[in-house]
């Protein structure tokens, strides 16, 4: 990743322009981004469940999502270097809104996981385990509460077009928490979910302001977040959960930032509630406190002991084959590149060795979490260790994650955006153009054109993005985004 991570209090400087030209930049690319977000509203009813993929504009979508990645990124170039002025704050937020609520009005292209969200919540809104019982099973009929198999006819299509309905919920407690509100305020409503990602979102908005006051940054910085066409396609047209965690591993820096060190816990605690992957970040909360043994283990009870009430109904459902947690880490793969690297590297070894090479798999996956264990122990315990460096090493330990990953979705990738706004990187903010050719497996699958995808659309995601990380290393510094 990069040589120096304590570089975060200046490199944002030199980013942009205080050109008088600006204003004409910074409205233009609002209205450019406003017409590319109008139009996939427009063709969005396309993607109707109903109509079979081959049917489906996906070479427009794919276009158009393109297109506003590109758009984006040129004005990264141009953004300016100080405080936005009232009028261009209220221009930025105001834009910025107009595209998520545009997106209320479309419907979902390609991605279904919502179906899922509104079902768990439903099921959590009656008091019943999510984990115990999957849409197969219920669906059945056979050894399922009654209020269940009611509850399946109430819900019209949403059981039937839960993707893996073999699997019992995937996705952690307090998550469920959040399906289950929405299934209170407008049961199998997939807008009054978007709702609450709104919210979420603007929440994650007045944090990264914050941040961003705090290390004393400009606050134009947070139209990387904002105005990014990624996050809007994935999270308000397709109703991704992942901005929910947002705002709690913000909120966790920032109050470790403070010495904050039991509030920061906690709030980052929630986030794994919500997904897992901030457990990633988590030794860095705690490395100030090695030295304080008392402290130490006041934190380690409180992780320990928070974590272990929130994942206790997915416990007591039992973690077997049809448990969406154990099946989604064992054998989930997709839209990857290094671990399909290192798949080839362990199916080459494991040959030579004699072994039976359907072990690869398992085999890649134990060394991605060796590396990833090994990068984030460096990344904590490397160089001197500052607060304000939080924010910084938490991006290289969730962009190594990202990467590493069998599973590399478009939506994964928002999981960088609000650090990214406080540590920009071109090579990383370039995926916001590129990950968008992920949807062209559904143009190539019908096809029967997939190898294309997988051999050669999956690499032109991907390999620019190395080549500029590997680029950015050998310099030692971050590749600035500058006009100049």
């Amino acid at each position: 990743m990069d040589k120096s991570s304590n570089d975060s209090s200046n490199s944002q400087s030199s980013i942009g322009t205080s050109s008088s030209g600006s204003n004409l930049y910074l409205i233009t690319t609002g209205f450019v981004l406003l017409l590319c977000f109008s139009a996939l509203t427009y063709i969005s009813p396309e993607f109707s469940i109903q109509k079979e993929t081959i049917e489906k504009p996906v070479l427009l979508l794919v276009g158009i999502t393109i297109f506003a990645g590109v758009i984006y990124l040129a004005y990264l170039f141009k953004i300016p270097k100080a405080d936005l002025r009232k009028q261009q704050l209220l221009w930025v937020i105001g834009v910025g809104i107009v595209l998520r609520l545009l997106m209320l009005f479309s419907t979902p292209m390609f991605e279904n996981d919502f179906y899922r969200y509104l079902w768990d919540g439903a099921v959590t809104g009656n008091a019943v385990n999510p984990y115990k019982y999957s849409p197969n099973e219920v669906m059945k009929g056979k050894d399922v509460p009654q209020e269940l198999a009611e509850l399946a006819g109430k819900s019209g299509d949403i059981i039937e077009n839960v993707n893996h309905p073999h699997l019992r919920a995937i996705y952690p407690p307090v998550a469920q928490a959040f399906f289950a509100l929405s299934y209170w305020l407008d049961s199998w409503s997939l807008n009054t979910w978007r709702i609450i990602l709104i919210i979420m979102d603007m929440a994650t908005l007045s944090l990264i302001f914050n941040a961003l006051g705090m290390l004393k940054l400009p606050s134009s910085l947070l139209i990387i977040y904002w105005w990014n066409p990624l996050l809007i396609k994935e999270i308000f047209n397709s109703g991704h959960l992942d901005v929910l965690i947002y705002p709690f591993v913000l909120s966790a820096l920032i109050l470790a930032s403070k010495n904050k060190f039991v509030r920061s816990t906690f709030s980052l605690v929630i986030a794994i509630g919500i997904k897992l992957w901030p457990v990633f970040i988590l030794p860095l909360i705690i490395r100030p406190v090695l030295s304080k043994p008392k402290q130490l283990l006041s934190l380690i009870v409180l992780a320990v002991g928070t974590l272990g009430i929130i994942f206790l109904p997915m416990y007591m459902a039992g973690l077997d084959n049809s448990s969406g947690l154990l099946a989604y880490g064992q054998s989930w793969q997709n839209n990857d590149s290094a671990f399909k690297l290192l798949t080839y590297v362990s199916k080459f070894f494991l040959e030579v060795l004699g072994f039976e090479t359907f072990h690869k798999s398992y085999v890649t996956r134990f060394i991605v979490i060796a590396l990833t264990g090994i990068w984030i122990l460096y990344i904590t315990f490397s160089k001197k260790y500052k607060n304000t460096d939080l924010f910084t090493k938490s991006l290289f330990i969730v962009a190594f994650a990202f990467l590493l990953s069998p599973t590399q979705f478009p939506w994964y990738y928002t999981w960088l955006l609000p650090l990214l706004t406080i540590k920009p990187r071109f090579s990383l903010l370039l995926l916001t153009a590129l990950l968008p050719m992920y949807y062209l497996r559904f143009y190539l699958k019908p096809r029967d054109q997939f190898d294309l995808f997988v051999n050669v659309i999956v690499w032109i995601e991907f390999v620019p993005v190395w080549a500029l990380l590997i680029w950015e290393w050998r310099k030692g510094n971050i590749l600035k985004i500058t006009s100049s």
